[in-house]
């Protein structure tokens, strides 16, 4: 945050608070194109309570050069990680967990199409860990033509 004319720290929290606070929470609990809000309404108040308050101990946690050498993406990247740490802590069950850790993957109730399964929609979901202690990620999914079930692994990035 390379503003040298932010010295008062009601300032710095202002700034910080409509650059990076504001657009992170519109932005997670808003469904995108390429991404869907992976947050439970249900939980949003008490997230973005818990994820200001921590967010901004962190703030107050730094001298002033660090916070003024600091650069915008480290600020973002601080934010998510926060918030999404505290919405884990939120959430009991293991498929809101699941979302809120993998928020780019498929969820229970997607429509798949499988060259040769055909249509169908995911009814489980589960992570594991193989046996060279990879992270996978095992869908299953019920295929609207057969009516039968089949499940697919793929692994998990680190």
């Amino acid at each position: 945050m390379s503003q040298s004319e932010l010295k008062d720290p009601v300032q710095i929290r202002s700034v910080i608070s409509s650059k990076f606070i504001e657009p992170g929470f519109e932005y997670w609990f808003t469904n995108h194109e390429h991404i869907r809000s992976p947050f439970p309404s249900a939980i949003r108040n008490a997230l973005k309570e818990r994820t200001s308050i921590i967010f901004f101990e962190w703030i107050d946690g730094m001298k002033e050069t660090e916070l003024k050498a600091m650069k915008e993406d480290e600020f973002a990247e601080m934010f998510e990680t926060i918030l999404f740490n505290e919405a884990i802590k939120l959430v009991e069950d293991e498929d809101q967990q699941l979302t809120i850790s993998y928020p780019f993957l498929p969820r229970l109730g997607d429509q798949v199409n499988h060259s040769l399964h055909g249509k169908g929609h995911i009814c489980s979901r589960k992570e594991i860990v193989s046996k060279e202690n990879k992270k996978l990620f095992e869908l299953s999914v019920l295929s609207q033509e057969t009516g039968q079930t089949w499940a697919t692994q793929f692994e998990l990035p680190d």
